[in-house]
């Protein structure tokens, strides 16, 4: 796969003006010691390892005028793991000291192939000689006899020019460049593969005019419009360095498979996918400002393992962690990779139902005995794991204490899945707003803004809150209904346990009952307190364990959250012991003294008091019966004055119970709109409309289920209900709520049906309402606690449309398949950094739109998450400038990555990548050139402008 290589692409040697280290050459006892061998090798090790520790991966040399140091530089480089670049800056003819250049040769270029540059190529010879007769070491550079241009031109295969330090008084693109000059057009000469234009805060730029620093910042910003070059001409960033300090001190990220004169080249030609320069703002996202280093989530790879139905053997697949394409020819397995991933990390839930049926026809065809497994990376951490599904687990993750159920966040669509979610379907006319809503939803899961599941379990939570008050707040209802009696049945039998008393003694026998009533509350006031002590006992050992977890972190912070553990478990128990003694002490107190004495006479005179009824003939069993009956009446009644005292507050609860069940759903509203409105800002061609609440027939649709009618049983009366209930007015939907769930808990529905005939709507039949009736109260208040799902509406702008003109706004149900396909794509590539794997997403797309909208929209995306495509389009691959294409096969009923001598994996600087493209994609090499014979001559449309941009200076 492809990296990103740190690359300084300007460094001089010995060989030229390189100022060597005063310590290194003082401890040898030689006048020039880069002159003897064993010298100069030291010498380029000590460079390699300045470079090395700067984390310089790439160099390329650019002595002026000579490579004589390129043999032992190449050998250091190669000891160091450094790549070196043969190279030569070259002073050519054109201006009054002439513009610098920079030639760069493949990696087997060699010093005798430099010299032959310099003669051929640049003109030096006996009569042109490469520096100035006469001058002392270093020499000064001779002007190249020959012009920039010539040079240009003659430049021969395996060679490329870069235009070193453009905006300086020796470089290209000078404050002297204007339109026509040489200069000028050398800068749109093919051949010029990029410039080196410093940086914004350059010393370039010190001492220079405020028009030579403005000019410089436009040219920087390329925002030079008598420049056509500065839109196809890469900038990048090199030290110039002449001395082991300033090696590395400038340089440039530049993206290839490996160091190679293609890579460079590729780079060049895709500079904004390729090549980050160490004062683009880009690095700023990366950890170390090194962008190998992803935040985003990310697949290392993902294996097919076990027993596959349309492969012999099994294949594993290795990803970058930005563009990847998979390409190869019908039945190479592609899909097959892309099933893989949804069978490992998705799920066939929310899929029109349709593609869900052949999903997972396809899953028990291929994977019912196969093992599926990938690695992938999380977020910010960059934490490895491993998923693994099997058909009689599923998918699950390792996370070191054990598996769990896999939910990293990557998304797979098909453009046919696509197409499907928002086919319009004449029975269902929230179909497609629901499939949207689906997308939406799972990309708030993935982002983390917030989990489906959390949302579920949430409502989940809160209509059981809302079930329970509702059931309490009736049961309590229901037994105050029952006070009148109770307190008639209080007095009745106050009348009679009063008639059977003396009423000589009855004061007596109160005050005895008095008595032994409070020592009963005393003695359950003492349990309760003893039984909390316990219970506190028992929490603090859970809570506070006298046991310490040894860690391996600073340890005199741990002794003294020890400490405090310690301290705070001895105060618990101490208090606890304390609380104990105070309340056997307490009890000791009770069993004695006046209080205890009280106690003792109450019960003896209550057993002589009812002797006495005895011997006075009056009935002891049924005065005793009374006698309780009225003491349970009374209790009864006391209870219920508590109840009656909760009740107001259980039915606020309750109140508050169901604005908090609305509020969830507002709060999921809420996080929708914020997300289609990020949509609509980054796309700029989509819009969208959210509805709150007025998806009814899905509402309807979940009522029918829960009183399990028929499919044609009170078809009209649901309907109008639910248009009533979630269709009215927006202002009023709180009326209206209240009193549908009111109507549902009292089981009374009188007002519901007025109010719903009062709307317009037809009220129905009154068996409709004796269904409602009959339906157990458990279920009546689950219908109360359903809200109705939002609906969305997305819109495109029609080709040539304008944004401001509401009438160029269509809604994507009504589109055409091509315009309904772009609409979907974008809608999904303008959202998340999770994974996203599209399969063939350029169906139904004219070239134009696959150009124009997906590769545009692949290229931003790759920056911040993770993108792997199939596709039979070469656009993709090639303009998209993919970090790693894979190329696949069947062979023999076997699927696996196309090898011949090394796989044929990675970037399109890659040559059997690149040939794979061409003939896969393009039908051949001579197919394309061909083609491209057929359409134009012309095949560089900055050369059109340039020529225009030519003729009117001459003019």
């Amino acid at each position: 796969m492809s990296r990103w290589f740190k690359c300084d692409l300007q460094v001089a040697t010995p060989g030229w003006k390189f100022k060597l280290p005063a310590s290194w050459k003082g401890d040898l006892k030689h006048p020039d010691p880069v002159k003897r061998a064993e010298y100069r090798q030291s010498f380029a090790d000590m460079y390699m390892a300045t470079l090395r520790k700067r984390g310089v991966d790439v160099i390329a040399l650019a002595d002026h005028h000579t490579a004589e140091w390129l043999e032992e530089m190449k050998a250091a480089g190669g000891r160091a793991g450094i790549t070196v670049f043969p190279g030569v800056e070259v002073v050519t003819t054109n201006g009054s000291d002439g513009v610098h250049l920079l030639l760069i040769g493949g990696l087997d270029k060699t010093e005798r192939d430099i010299d032959i540059l310099l003669a051929k190529v640049c003109g030096f010879d006996d009569d042109h000689p490469r520096y100035v007769p006469g001058t002392r070491r270093p020499p000064i550079p001779a002007p190249a006899p020959r012009s920039i241009q010539d040079i240009l031109r003659d430049l021969p295969p395996g060679w490329i020019a870069i235009g070193p330090h453009a905006l300086g008084d020796n470089g290209i693109a000078s404050g002297k460049t204007i339109m026509g000059t040489a200069r000028w057009q050398v800068l749109h000469d093919d051949k010029l593969a990029a410039i080196d234009v410093g940086s914004p805060a350059d010393p370039v730029d010190h001492g220079k005019s405020e028009e030579i620093r403005s000019w410089n910042q436009k040219f920087r910003a390329r925002k030079l419009d008598n420049f056509p070059c500065l839109e196809r001409l890469a900038f990048v960033s090199t030290s110039d360095a002449y001395s082991l300090e300033t090696l590395g001190g400038r340089f440039t990220w530049i993206r290839m498979a490996e160091p190679t004169l293609e890579g460079l080249r590729q780079a060049f030609l895709d500079f904004d996918a390729r090549i980050i320069c160490d004062w683009d703002q880009r690095l700023t996202k990366y950890p170390g400002r090194d962008p190998n280093q992803v935040t985003h989530a990310w697949v290392e790879n993902v294996t097919l393992d076990g027993k596959l139905g349309n492969s012999a053997t099994s294949l594993k697949v290795e990803f970058a962690p930005g563009l990847n394409v998979i390409i190869g020819g019908r039945g190479s397995g592609k899909s097959t990779v892309v099933s893989g991933l949804r069978r490992v990390y998705g799920s066939t839930e929310g899929l029109p139902e349709k593609i869900k049926v052949d999903l997972e026809d396809f899953y028990e065809r291929v994977f019912a005995q196969a093992t599926l497994s990938a690695t992938h990376h999380l977020p910010i951490s960059g934490e490895t794991q491993v998923a693994v599904w099997t058909t009689a687990d599923g998918s699950h993750t390792d996370r070191g204490a054990g598996a769990i159920r896999t939910n990293f966040p990557l998304r797979v669509f098909s453009q046919k899945e696509l197409y499907e979610r928002i086919a319009p379907d004449s029975d269902d006319p929230n179909s497609a707003s629901r499939h949207l809503l689906t997308l939406i939803d799972e990309a708030l899961d993935a982002a983390d803004e917030v989990q489906q599941g959390d949302f579920s379990t949430e409502r989940s939570k809160i209509e059981n809150v809302c079930h329970n008050l509702v059931a309490r707040r009736l049961l309590i209802q229901a037994e105050l209904e029952q006070r009148a009696d109770l307190q008639a049945r209080e007095a009745e039998l106050g009348r009679q346990v009063a008639h059977l008393d003396n009423p000589a003694t009855r004061e007596r026998r109160e005050r005895n009952e008095a008595i032994l009533r409070e020592h009963q509350r005393l003695e359950s006031s003492a349990s309760q307190i003893s039984q909390s002590i316990i219970e506190l006992r028992h929490g603090a050992e859970r809570l506070l364990p006298d046991t310490e977890v040894q860690s391996a972190g600073p340890e005199p912070h741990h002794q003294t959250l020890r400490n405090i553990k310690t301290i705070l478990r001895q105060k618990i128990f101490s208090a606890l012991s304390d609380a104990e003694a105070e309340l056997r002490a307490a009890e000791a107190a009770r069993r004695t003294g006046e209080w205890a004495e009280q106690v003792q006479g109450a019960r003896e005179d209550d057993e002589a008091y009812q002797a006495e009824l005895v011997s006075l003939g009056v009935d002891q069993e049924q005065y005793l019966s009374l006698r309780e009956e009225l003491a349970l009446t009374r209790k009864r009644l006391n209870d219920l004055a508590v109840r009656a005292g909760e009740l107001a507050e259980l039915e606020r609860s309750e109140r508050e119970a169901w604005l908090d069940l609305m509020l969830i759903h507002t709060r999921r509203g809420q996080r929708r709109r914020h997300l289609v409105e990020d949509i609509k800002n980054r796309s700029q061609t989509l819009r969208f409309v959210v509805r709150p609440y007025s998806d009814w027939t899905e509402w309807a649709r979940t009522l029918r289920r829960i009183l399990n009618l028929r499919s044609d049983g009170y078809s009209e009366e649901v309907r109008s209900l639910a248009r009533w209930l979630w269709n009215g007015p927006t202002e009023t939907l709180e009326d209206r709520l209240r009193c549908w769930r009111s109507a549902l808990i009292t089981n009374s529905y009188s007002q519901l049906s007025g109010q719903i005939s009062s709307s317009g709507e037809d009220r129905g039949r009154p068996a409709w309402w004796r269904k409602l009736a009959g339906t157990d109260q458990t279920v009546r208040i689950r219908l109360a606690t359903l809200v109705a799902n939002d609906t969305v509406s997305m819109l495109f702008l029609k080709s040539g449309g304008r944004p401001e003109r509401d009438e160029d706004w269509q809604d994507v149900v009504h589109g055409s398949p091509g315009q309904r396909s772009a609409a979907m794509l974008s809608f999904v590539l303008h959202q998340g950094t999770e994974p996203l794997v599209l399969d063939q997403p350029e169906d139904d797309l004219d070239t134009t739109l696959i150009s124009e909208l997906i590769v545009n929209e692949l290229r931003k995306s790759r920056w911040k998450r993770q993108l792997i495509v199939v596709t039979h389009n070469a656009n993709i691959p090639v303009l998209g400038d993919a970090d790693r294409v894979i190329v696949l096969e069947n062979v023999g009923n076997t699927i696996r990555i196309k090898t011949s001598g090394r796989a044929h994996v990675g970037p399109i600087d890659v040559p059997e990548v690149r040939t794979d493209i061409q003939n896969v994609m393009e039908g051949g090499v001579k197919a394309f050139i061909k083609r491209g014979m057929k359409y134009d001559n012309e095949v560089s449309s900055y050369r059109r402008d340039v020529a225009r941009l030519t003729h009117n200076s001459d003019g």
